[in-house]
C-alpha cells in the first residue's frame, strides 16, 4: 500500500532541492538540466539519501521522458524536415556515424566487447538540444550559420534516439542475434510506426478540431495529455517504447494548425516532469565513486569533448561550410546530451554496461553539459585561433564570410482577427510593415490563412505563445481582442516578459483605461471615446470648420489618454477647463507648400493674401536647406517652398483658402 504522506514528503523534498539548485545555477548562468542532475545526486542514496520512495520518482521520470519526446516531435514537422534535409541527413548523419565509429574503434582497441562499445558510441553520439538551443537563443545566434547547422545535427540526433532504443535488445543478444531477426524486428517496428501514424493522421486532427471549438483551455490540456500518454501506451502494446509513441504523436500534431497552442499547454507539464527525470538520473550517480575516480573522469570528459568536436567538425566541414562556422558549431555540439541519459538508463537495465562504465558515462555526461555554456562563449576565440594557427587563414575570404543572423525585427504582433485586426493587417500589408496575427478563434485562423495571412492559433496570455511569435524582437503588440479580462492578463504578461515592447490596446469600456495603463499598456483606445471623437469631427466638418482646427481638437481630446473625456464632472475641474479654453484661444502655426503647378510659383511675397491687416504673419519661407526669416515683399517664391504662417484660427483658415485658389 502506498504511504501517501511519505510520497508527498519525498515529492516536496525533490521539488525544494531542485528549485534551490536551479536558482543557484541560474545565477551562475549554467544549464538548468545540470542543476537537476546535481540536485538528484544530493538527494540520492549516495548523497543525503532524502528520498525513500524512489519508485515514485522513477514513474514520474517515465512520464517526463514521454512528454520530452512529444515536444521534440512537435518541433519536427515533415515540411520543416524537407527544408533542412541537407543539414539533417548529411551533417547530422555524418556526425552520429562518425562518433559511433570513432568510439567503437577506440573501445575495441581498449579491450571492450563489441556490444558495449557500440552502445557507448550511441550514448556519446548525442548532444544536448536543450542546452545548445538555450545558449544560442540567449546569444541570439539561432539564425546564424552555425546555429542553423547545429539545429540540423541536433534534429537528426533526436530522431536517431528512436532506432537506437529499438536496437538495444539486439545488442544485448549480440552473440545469438541473427541479422535476419534484427531486420525483422526493425520491419515490425516500422509497420507499427506506419500504422500508428495513419491512425493518428486521421483521428487526432478531427478530435483536436472538435475540442478547439469548445474554446476551453482546461479541456484542451486534458485532451493533449490523453493523446500523449495514450499514444505512448498503444505504442508499448505494439512492441515499441513509450518514448517512441509520444514522439510519433508529437510529429503528427506538428502539422496541425493548433501546434503553437498545444505546445504552450504541454510545456509546463513537460518542464516539471522533465525536471523529475533528470533528478532521477542524478540520483543514480555514485558520489563516492566519483570522488575516487575524479582524475580519470576528468581525463575522459576532456577526451569526449575533443573527440566529439572533431567528429562534428568533420561532418560540418564536409558540407563546405567556412572554418569559422565549422569550429563554432562543432564546439557547441561537444557535450553529451539529455537523451543519452535515456539510453544509458535503458542500457544499464538491459545489462549492456556494468556499474563502473555506467557511473563513468553518467559523470562524463554531467560534466560536459555543465561546461557547455563556457565552451560556447569561447567558441569564437577558438575558431580564430584555429584559422590563424592551424589552417593559417588570418582573415575569412569573401566566399566564406558568415552572413549576419536574420531575426524578425520591428514587426507588429496583432492579437485578434476581428474587424479591427483585419483592417490593421490589411493596412500593414499594404504599407510593407511586417506583422504576425494570433487568434484563439479556429474559424478566423482558417479564414486568415486562406487569405494568405501569417496567422497562428494561440492565446497571447501565454508567454510561450508570445515567445513563439517573436515577442523579444517585436516593436509593437496590438491587442484587438474583445475579452476585457483576457486583455488585462495579456498586457501584464507582455509587459513582464518584454519591458521595451510598445503595447497598444483596444477596449470597449471606459473603466478599463486606467487599469490597462497601470498594467503596462502604452496606449489605450476605448471605442466609446473614439465614437465621440468621430461624431464631433463630422459635426464640425458639416459646419465648415477648417480641417486643421478639427485635427487640433482631436489631438486635444486624445491627449493624456482621453483625460478630458474621462473626467466624471469636467465642469468642476478648473485646471482642465482652463487648458481647454486656452487651447481654443491660442494662435496656431501652419505650413503651406508651393507646388510646382501652383499659381504662386514665381510670384513675389508681396502678392500673397497674407499680412498684418488680415491677422496673418508670414514668419519664414523654407527653401531646400535654408530658411528665409521674415522675407521681403520682393522675395520671389520658388516651387517647393514652404510658407510658415502664424495667426488666429479664422484668419488662418481664410488665408489657406486664398492660397489654394487656382487664380490670383
Amino acid at each position: 500500500m502506498v504511504d501517501l504522506p511519505l510520497v508527498l514528503r519525498d515529492l516536496a523534498v525533490v521539488l525544494a532541492i531542485a528549485t534551490a539548485a536551479a536558482l543557484l545555477f541560474g545565477r551562475l548562468h549554467l544549464s538548468v538540466v545540470a542543476a537537476f542532475l546535481v540536485a538528484g545526486a544530493i538527494l540520492g542514496p549516495t548523497g543525503a539519501g532524502l528520498v525513500a520512495e524512489t519508485r515514485m520518482v522513477d514513474a514520474l521520470a517515465q512520464i517526463g521522458v514521454a512528454l520530452l519526446l512529444f515536444t521534440v516531435g512537435l518541433e519536427i514537422s515533415l515540411s520543416g524536415l524537407g527544408k533542412m534535409r541537407r543539414q539533417i541527413l548529411l551533417a547530422g548523419g555524418g556526425q552520429v556515424a562518425a562518433t559511433i565509429l570513432f568510439s567503437l574503434l577506440i573501445l575495441l582497441f581498449a579491450g571492450f566487447h563489441a556490444p558495449e562499445a557500440v552502445f557507448t558510441g550511441f550514448v556519446l553520439s548525442l548532444s544536448s538540444t536543450a542546452i545548445v538551443m538555450k545558449v544560442y537563443a540567449d546569444r541570439m545566434e539561432i539564425d546564424s550559420s552555425h546555429g542553423k547547422i547545429s539545429l540540423g545535427v541536433l534534429l537528426f540526433q533526436d530522431m536517431a534516439v528512436i532506432p537506437m532504443m529499438m536496437l538495444i535488445p539486439s545488442l544485448r543478444q549480440w552473440e545469438t542475434a541473427q541479422p535476419a531477426a534484427v531486420l525483422l524486428t526493425l520491419l515490425k517496428a516500422g509497420a507499427a510506426v506506419a500504422g500508428l501514424l495513419v491512425l493518428a493522421r486521421f483521428v487526432i486532427p478531427r478530435l483536436l478540431r472538435e475540442v478547439i471549438r469548445l474554446n476551453s483551455r482546461e479541456i484542451l490540456a486534458m485532451t493533449v495529455l490523453c493523446l500523449v500518454l495514450g499514444t505512448a501506451y498503444i505504442a508499448q502494446l505494439w512492441g515499441l517504447s513509450l518514448a517512441m509513441g509520444a514522439f510519433l504523436a508529437g510529429m503528427v500534431i506538428s502539422e496541425s494548425d493548433y501546434v503553437h497552442e498545444i505546445a504552450a499547454q504541454i510545456f509546463p507539464f513537460r518542464d516539471v516532469f522533465n525536471g523529475v527525470f533528470f533528478i532521477s538520473v542524478g540520483m543514480l550517480l555514485d558520489l563516492p565513486f566519483l570522488a575516487r575516480n575524479l582524475p580519470l573522469i576528468l581525463f575522459l570528459s576532456l577526451a569526449v569533448l575533443a573527440g566529439k568536436t572533431l567528429c562534428a567538425g568533420a561532418a560540418i566541414r564536409a558540407l563546405k561550410y567556412p572554418w569559422r562556422v565549422t569550429v563554432i558549431g562543432a564546439v557547441g555540439l561537444a557535450q553529451v546530451g539529455e537523451f543519452s541519459f535515456l539510453l544509458l538508463s535503458h542500457g544499464f537495465r538491459e545489462g549492456l554496461v556494468g556499474t563502473a562504465a555506467y557511473q563513468n558515462l553518467l559523470a562524463i555526461a554531467i560534466l560536459t553539459m555543465v561546461v557547455t555554456p563556457f565552451l560556447a562563449g569561447a567558441a569564437p576565440r577558438i575558431a580564430g585561433l584555429w584559422e590563424r594557427h592551424v589552417v593559417r587563414s588570418p582573415l575569412l575570404s569573401a566566399g566564406e564570410a558568415e552572413l549576419s543572423p536574420q531575426r524578425p525585427e520591428n514587426h507588429v504582433i496583432v492579437a485578434g482577427y476581428g474587424m479591427n485586426g483585419k483592417n490593421l493587417a490589411r493596412v500593414l500589408r499594404s504599407t510593407g510593415v511586417p506583422y504576425i496575427v494570433v487568434d484563439l478563434n479556429d474559424a478566423l485562423v482558417r479564414e486568415g490563412r486562406e487569405a494568405g495571412e501569417r496567422m497562428f492559433y494561440g492565446d497571447v496570455n501565454n508567454p510561450e505563445i508570445l515567445d513563439r511569435v517573436g515577442g523579444a524582437f517585436a516593436r509593437m503588440l496590438v491587442l484587438a481582442i474583445s475579452d476585457p479580462m483576457a486583455t488585462r492578463r495579456a498586457v501584464a504578461v507582455a509587459r513582464r516578459a518584454y519591458p521595451s515592447l510598445v503595447i497598444l490596446v483596444r477596449t470597449r469600456y471606459v473603466a478599463d483605461v486606467d487599469d490597462l495603463i497601470s498594467l503596462g499598456a502604452n496606449t489605450v483606445i476605448p471605442e466609446e471615446f473614439e465614437t465621440s471623437v468621430e461624431i464631433f469631427s463630422r459635426v464640425l466638418q458639416e459646419y465648415h470648420v477648417p480641417d486643421h482646427v478639427v485635427r487640433q481638437q482631436e489631438e486635444l481630446i486624445r491627449s493624456g489618454t482621453y483625460r478630458i473625456l474621462r473626467e466624471r464632472v469636467p465642469s468642476r475641474n478648473e485646471a482642465v477647463l482652463a487648458e481647454f479654453e486656452e487651447f481654443l484661444r491660442q494662435n496656431v502655426i501652419e505650413l503651406f507648400h508651393i507646388a510646382p503647378d501652383s499659381v504662386w510659383a514665381g510670384a513675389t511675397v508681396g502678392k500673397l493674401p497674407v499680412g498684418d491687416d488680415g491677422g496673418i504673419v508670414l514668419l519664414a519661407v523654407l527653401r531646400k536647406d535654408r530658411a528665409i526669416i521674415q522675407p521681403s515683399p520682393g522675395e520671389v517664391l520658388h516651387p517647393g517652398d514652404k510658407l510658415v504662417l502664424f495667426g488666429g484660427h479664422a484668419p488662418l483658415a481664410e488665408a489657406l483658402r486664398g492660397l489654394s485658389r487656382t487664380d490670383r
